[in-house]
């Protein structure tokens, strides 16, 4: 039999699946459908809800009584459900109507609901619909980039009109072409037409039953010889509708979509929220090119053009620009301080003669400075070998933070402006959240209040990992989702790698996605950055200029408190003499200086329990290591022999010398050698392990410096040996250091991290060493170490940063997100600061290096 080719047969229920079960929501499907109009080049959509006569009321007058009975409602059944009151001129509902009556009722005037998506584009041809609109899948708009008139088209999947299904079980489709757009119109046989536009019916359950096939199912297409949609539309519009659209929009060629059988209950809470939806459809600085109309028969004076959402009303807004060489243009806008109210002597502090920290910047109201992706989003370039920063294109990112409310105490400190809080919490509840956008158009579900992917770049993730308060001194504050809104916009052209989801519920999360997520994340850093410097500073000046007074108030107010509880404690005592009154006296002085202790006691242990809640996370692994040295310390034994016993066991019944010419991989002496190394490796690190956690070295003791850096270098010999890594300690001193071993430890341990991780990413091939010195002078002990790795980051453009809390450099290489605890080095500085040492960088020609200093007391 000689092979053929046997054709795919696709079933009719294919339709179904993309439609009704693939598109996500009736709002999408609307949406959607509201796109293609757009990439008609339609300067123009009206969505229109006919459903005066399908929603329930209570109170109908005697037209819509009359309506429903012409409409195919029996006289009898409206007679039994409404009773006339001349009075009111109103039919109004029974009220002993049960429930099953009620339903049935509703359901009849349900079937009277329609739908219709009307748009002033190009219209479309016999062709077009036959070739385009009939074609599952079609690649038209996505080999045809560009409008007409040059827009990019919002569409490419080619399965947007299946949306169609998802609305209702039928639908007519009237469109007028425009002769200019499209020269052309030609029948099945490839005749031409003296057709102007076509009339088109689907009926969506046809597609349903067993063994159909798509090619077996079908529309009907009808000729016309109108010129002009407008006389269609007059008549399904009503006029007062058509008055509120822009008159300059004639409607000579177009679409009109009609929808019935429709599968949702289109009652006006519904209407409302696809206006609402509509309003964040297309951003705000695209109003006027594309308008876009909301219309109900049942509530006509309540809707009409969908108007984008302006803020005018923010305290920060930032806008980044990123180019075509990953350059990105960041512009922030303060507008959070009133600053008539700031003083003078406030801008002369030391620390707000930076720039963009002067008066005069604070006057012009922004400041500016450009990036790079690299430089955001440390470290991630030097380990990215699928270059995914090429991938991501250019893209315009505007943001802005509103606070929903502040104290006056704040409002104070900080020289906050005045606001309506109760205007921002119902614009932010409406308009709140980061929307993306591709070609003017949102890609939903992101931003979207009250969806699961209003925080799709995990703003609220990274606020719950670092809770800090704007004006922590030592930094960490990251904005909450709810206090922010912005838009970001993307295109088909420059951003191709990202693509649509066939659900048409947001883009595919591919490894360009997540990594651009992050870069938008470190773009809103800036402005955090800038606004916990300001708020850090301003916190200073408040605690110098008016903090002593504060605390005498309070510490006023804390001491009458306890005098008049002991005073009346006192009171009940009968038979007070002259000296328990001197005491008395005495006693209310100590007690007022014991209020004023108190008071800087509690700033104390509330600056000491941020520190603690960091370290408690770090005591934990601890802890389980120690829960389980026992255990783990009997393991180290065995592995030292269990490999010997198990050859020797071996050797009794075979000889090694029978396998001289056997392959390793076959040969059981060899595998058995190489079990015994992963077992040495395993024997280090438990040594090592069990070792950081001995009660000795969390005692301060005398620590004779050479003999504890030899026995650190024999610790770490496997790790070190292993990845070619040689440690230098020819330049140690015999000194001693009265310290805690554990903290020593924790210092060269986290260094020795961060080298090894450094090795690993370098390519530079060349002898790889760590070097330690130890010496000492009149004032203090100096150990100095370094190493040859290629140091660090070059996007790091302030090398003090990498002291603070949670910063790290370290990322995923698949995922770019950061790895690691980020608190290495802020560590080893806390550690060296607590034993009143300092930390001083070094900068070597290669590699990294670093300066720890403690004063000769130290020295025993």
């Amino acid at each position: 039999m000689q092979p053929n080719k046997i054709p795919f047969t696709v079933s009719a229920r294919t339709a179904r699946l993309i439609g009704r079960e693939n598109i996500a929501t009736s709002k999408g499907a609307i949406i959607e459908l509201v796109k293609n109009g757009y990439d008609a080049d339609s300067k123009i959509s009206i969505v229109y809800f006919d459903n005066k006569y399908s929603s329930f009321s209570k109170e109908i007058d005697e037209q819509h009584y009359n309506t429903l009975i012409n409409k195919g409602i029996s006289s009898d059944l409206m007679a039994s459900l409404y009773s006339y009151y001349e009075d009111e001129e109103l039919y109004i509902f029974h009220d002993n109507i049960n429930d099953d009556k009620k339903k049935e009722f509703k359901s009849l005037i349900s079937e009277f609901s329609i739908l219709y998506i009307i748009d002033s584009g190009e219209g479309m041809t016999q062709n077009i619909i036959r070739d385009h609109w009939m074609t599952i899948g079609t690649d038209n708009k996505a080999n045809n980039v560009f409008t007409k008139s040059g827009r990019v088209k919002s569409g490419a999947k080619g399965i947007g009109r299946f949306a169609l299904d998802k609305l209702g079980g039928k639908c007519e489709m009237t469109t007028i072409f425009d002769p200019s757009s499209h020269l052309t119109d030609t029948d099945f046989e490839g005749n031409p037409t003296n057709y102007s536009g076509y009339k088109w019916l689907v009926n969506w359950e046809d597609f349903e039953g067993d063994y159909k096939t798509i090619g077996s199912v079908g529309a009907l297409l009808i000729g016309l010889n109108s010129d002009n949609l407008k006389e269609y539309l007059e008549k399904i519009i009503p006029k007062e509708f058509l008055q509120k659209v822009n008159s300059e929009k004639e409607f000579k060629s177009g679409t009109i979509l009609k929808i019935t059988d429709l599968r949702d209950n289109w009652e006006d809470y519904f209407v409302d929220q696809v206006y609402s939806d509509l309003e964040v459809l297309v951003p705000p600085k695209e109003s006027g090119g594309y308008e876009i109309y909301v219309f109900s028969s049942l509530n006509s004076n309540k809707y009409g053009e969908v108007l984008g959402s302006i803020c005018d009303d923010f305290d920060y807004k930032l806008i980044a620009s990123a180019d075509e060489n990953q350059n990105v243009k960041i512009k922030v806008f303060r507008n959070e301080y009133d600053i008539e109210l700031i003083p003078n002597d406030f801008f002369e502090r030391e620390e707000m003669k930076k720039d963009n920290y002067r008066k005069s910047d604070f006057l012009k109201g922004y400041w500016e400075k450009t990036t790079t992706f690299s430089n955001l989003l440390k470290g991630f370039n030097e380990i990215d070998e699928e270059k995914i920063f090429d991938n991501i294109g250019l893209f315009d990112f505007t943001f802005y933070f509103l606070k929903r409310q502040t104290n006056s105490a704040d409002a104070k400190k900080y020289f906050h402006r005045n606001f309506m809080s109760n205007s921002r919490k119902d614009w932010l509840n409406k308009f709140g959240g980061i929307k993306l956008f591709r070609d003017n158009f949102r890609v939903r579900p992101y931003g979207e209040v009250s969806n699961v992917a209003f925080d799709w770049l995990g703003l609220g993730n990274r606020k719950s990992s670092s809770p800090a308060g704007v004006a922590k001194k030592e930094g960490g504050y990251k904005v909450e989702p709810e206090n922010v809104a912005g838009a970001i916009s993307i295109s088909r052209l420059t951003n191709v790698n990202f693509e649509d989801k066939s659900s048409r519920e947001g883009l595919q999360e591919n490894k360009t996605f997540r990594i651009f997520t992050l870069l938008v994340a470190e773009i809103i850093s800036e402005f955090e950055k800038d606004r916990a410097y300001i708020a850090r500073v301003m916190s200073d000046y408040d605690d110098q200029k008016y903090g002593p007074e504060r605390d005498r108030q309070k510490a006023e107010k804390l001491k009458k408190e306890i005098i008049a509880k002991s005073r009346a404690k006192k009171e009940s005592l009968q038979g007070i003499s002259p000296e328990s009154q001197e005491e008395e006296s005495n006693s209310d002085k100590e007690k007022e200086i014991l209020a004023s202790e108190l008071e800087r006691q509690e700033e104390e242990i509330e600056k000491l329990k941020d520190e603690q809640k960091i370290l408690r996370g770090l005591a934990s692994s601890g802890i389980v290591l120690a829960s389980f040295s026992h255990d783990l310390s009997k393991l180290n034994d065995v592995l030292a022999s269990r490999t010997d016993k198990l050859k020797n066991l071996m050797s009794e019944k075979i000889l090694e010398s029978d396998y001289f010419h056997v392959r390793d991989s076959k040969n059981p002496f060899k595998q058995i050698e190489r079990i015994k190394k992963q077992d040495v490796k395993l024997q280090n690190w438990l040594n090592f392990s069990l070792g950081a956690t001995r009660k000795d070295k969390r005692k301060r003791k005398q620590l004779f410096l050479k003999p504890y850096f030899l026995n650190l270098k024999e610790d770490w010999s496997t790790v070190l040996n292993e990845r070619g890594i040689e440690m230098n300690l020819t330049e140690i001193e015999e000194l001693d250091m009265r310290v805690f071993e554990i903290d020593i430890d924790s210092i060269f341990n986290n260094l020795l991290v961060n080298s090894i991780d450094a090795f690993i990413k370098s390519k530079e091939d060349r002898k790889r060493e760590v070097i330690i010195k130890v010496r000492s002078n009149s004032k203090e002990i100096i150990l100095d170490y370094h190493d040859n790795g290629p140091g660090l980051s070059k996007d790091i453009n302030n090398p003090e940063v990498i002291f603070e809390p949670l910063y790290t450099t370290r990322r995923n290489q698949h995922t770019g997100e950061e790895e690691g605890t980020g608190l290495g080095m802020w560590l080893i500085k806390s550690i060296v600061e607590e034993n009143d040492g300092k930390v001083l960088l070094l900068y070597p020609e290669t590699g990294f290096g670093i300066r720890l200093t403690f004063p000769i007391k130290y020295k025993r």
